[in-house]
């Protein structure tokens, strides 16, 4: 991040105009300042200052005013390499209404841009004005975003014997620890942050979730680098940051092949002594002539993805190319990247001959098909979960996956994964410990409300929201006290809509009905297009007696998000308590062909439409649905419809299918 100039300004600004949808955007200076003239907040053309420019290559944004101390990063953007304009949402369909344009919160750099891009930043949002006074120790990243104060520099400087000097980032846990609070997705929880402390006392890192990852663990958002990094094989075995990187200049240490081979070589190194000893920079590895793209080790082991229209990162999970899982799958692999016009069977078969046949189980399997609601998943993901051999981050997901299943075997691994000594580890088993009822929760989660990582602490809070009227008085009075501390931890996110629900959901757990109203008001005040925003008001208008003013929010949010089950439900359940039986079957039915697995959406398609005559029509969704999900409450239902409906067939076959599933 520079203030803008003609030094750091790389966009020419001589009268360009760049057509995008039905919107021209012009290019200009005018006495010094680099001017942008496009479409505003309510869609009028205006002319805008560029303050800072953002970046330096492939691609430079530039921060224009926003209003009450906002910085907004413009979608149209300069490429470097192309020397063009190019918009960050190709295709024309983002306009001012749309929750990616400019001018909206998601391209707001106080919070979504600045403590990544400038060093020591306070964010100081005044929550009653919305207005921001950011401020930062240096405009963009310099030498004490990685080794502390400069002062504790000069003064060793002047006196080596007595003083410290800067902080040393020499192992691998030092330089992760420094650079993943940047160069991760993750949700940011205090600020502060010095090399010297720890990442999870300020960041919460996101686990291989499904909107994130591929379920083989492949990057698919732009998630950036640590959660690759700590799955791979590399990471296991030692390697940092800087056996790869320079990390003042952000250039590799070696060019192409030669990085890798300064570890993967026939002579072997030292300091990685697991290492197979052996020529990789061979087309007896690599199969492809030398010199050809096909022959870099980073094309089959650090495949690409493109970020923002231009930007190419590589994945950090060093994987072995699996296009047999692309075949049974669905993930993208390396092979195919190139080798367009051949399948991924093709790919497979290839890999088989060279390589022979890969026999691991690898954890995508059990990732996708619990992303898919599948019964078989949870025994897979229970040996993924206790497996000490896999990466932390990968247990931790499979943990939180087992939220949705109910086997003692999971509990099982759920109870071990609390204990477990990786901070990734025990948020994971918070996340799968939401199944528990509210006193099993509190019984063995409590103690994870004093964890010595802030991180921990605030998922262990979260997880809890919600039981306190199911809890004993004393335990009411423990979670409250925490619960005004996790509050006291949201504000910092309070600038954003996601940050309100959650403040409001605190106030909801406090029966403060007026405040939680409030904090979900403003989170649609921030964003008027954030769905959960409005779903959860309009429960909260319906618990308080107002349902007929939810049916507008309910309706907005249907009209936003067609495809959203949440919503899908939430709107036939309106319908349901005004007498719209015929309405909320069919907004049932859309919910669950969308996820046939999911079985509380079937739950309720199934009771909506056995109360409707239809018993018949409710066990075949039944039978459907339990083809991919064993639930046992979906199998009582089923046997109480087919005992009323005097069906007794169905009737014993469901006994008998809940009776095995017991044994199991």
């Amino acid at each position: 991040m520079q203030e803008a100039s003609r030094d750091t300004v790389h966009a020419p600004f001589a009268g360009e105009r760049f057509a995008y949808g039905e919107l021209t955007s012009s290019f200009l200076q005018n006495s010094g300042e680099f001017i942008v003239e496009t479409d505003n907040a309510d869609g009028v053309l205006a002319q805008f200052a560029v303050r800072y420019t953002f970046g330096t290559e492939p691609l430079q944004q530039y921060l224009l005013e926003g209003g009450n101390g906002r910085l907004q990063a413009l979608g149209v953007a300069w490429d470097v390499p192309q020397q063009r304009w190019f918009h960050l949402h190709p295709g024309g369909e983002v306009d001012h209404r749309d929750v990616r344009h400019w001018t909206k919160p998601s391209a707001t750099w106080n919070h979504m841009c600045a403590d990544c891009h400038s060093t020591g930043i306070a964010k100081n949002y005044d929550t009653a004005t919305q207005s921001y006074a950011t401020a930062w120790a240096e405009i963009s990243v310099g030498c004490e975003a990685c080794h502390g104060q400069g002062a504790q520099h000069i003064a060793w400087a002047q006196n080596p014997q007595e003083q410290p000097a800067i902080l040393p980032l020499t192992d691998q846990a030092a330089q992760v620890n420094a650079c993943a609070p940047c160069h991760s997705r993750r949700s940011q929880l205090a600020e502060g942050f010095t090399p010297a402390l720890d990442l999870f006392d300020f960041y919460q890192p996101v686990l291989l979730d499904a909107d994130l990852y591929h379920s083989d663990g492949q990057i698919l958002d732009e998630v950036f680098v640590y959660g690759s990094f700590v799955q791979s094989k590399m990471y296991a075995a030692g390697v940092a940051c800087a056996d790869c990187h320079n990390p003042h200049s952000g250039e590799l240490i070696l060019p192409d092949n030669a990085l890798c081979v300064q570890c993967h070589n026939p002579a072997g190194r030292a300091d990685f002594p697991s290492l197979p000893l052996a020529n990789y920079d061979s087309p007896s590895h690599h199969h492809h002539p030398a010199n050809t793209p096909g022959a870099q080790c980073r094309a089959c082991h650090m495949p690409e993805t493109t970020y923002m229209v231009v930007d190419d990162r590589a994945d950090h999970s060093f994987r072995v190319p699996r296009p047999d899982l692309t075949h049974s799958l669905g993930v993208p692999n390396a092979c195919n990247n190139c080798h367009t016009e051949e399948g991924s069977q093709w790919a497979a078969n290839t890999i088989t001959q060279w390589f022979g046949r890969q026999e691991d189980q690898h954890f995508a399997s059990a990732f996708h098909a619990a992303r898919q609601g599948q019964a078989t998943a949870e025994r897979q993901l229970v040996q993924i979960a206790v497996d000490a051999q896999q990466p932390a981050i990968v247990r931790a997901t499979a943990l939180s996956l087992l939220a949705g299943y109910r086997l003692r075997l999971s509990s099982a691994a759920i109870e071990r994964g609390l204990k477990d000594a990786h901070p990734l580890v025990r948020i994971g088993a918070l996340r799968g410990a939401t199944r528990w009822p509210a006193e099993r929760r509190w019984r063995l989660t409590r103690v994870l409300l004093e964890d010595p990582k802030l991180a921990v602490r605030v998922e262990a809070v979260a997880g809890l929201l919600g039981t306190l009227s199911d809890l004993p008085e004393q335990a009411q009075a423990v979670l409250r006290k925490h619960l005004v501390q996790y509050l006291e931890t949201l504000q910092l996110t309070a600038d954003t809509a996601e940050g309100q629900t959650n403040i409001a959901a605190v106030h909801l757990d406090l029966r403060d009905i007026p405040k939680a109203e409030a904090a979900l008001r403003q989170s649609l005040a921030i964003n008027p297009d954030w769905v959960p925003g409005m779903i959860n008001l309009a429960d909260l208008l319906r618990g308080s007696g107002r349902d007929l003013q939810a049916q507008p929010l309910l309706q907005w949010a249907l009209a936003l998000t067609p495809e959203n089950t949440q919503v899908l439900v939430a709107n036939a359940l309106w319908q349901v308590r005004n007498g719209s039986a015929e309405q909320a079957l069919e907004l049932l039915s859309r919910a669950w062909q969308i996820v046939p697995a999911d079985t509380q959406v079937a739950y309720l398609y199934v009771v909506a439409l056995n109360s409707n005559g239809r018993a018949q029509d409710a066990l075949a969704v039944v039978d459907q649905t339990l083809a991919e999900n064993d639930d046992p409450a979906l199998l009582q239902l089923a046997f109480s419809i087919a005992r009323d409906a005097a069906m007794v067939e169905k009737m014993r076959e469901y006994e008998s299918r809940y009776q095995s599933r017991g044994q199991r």
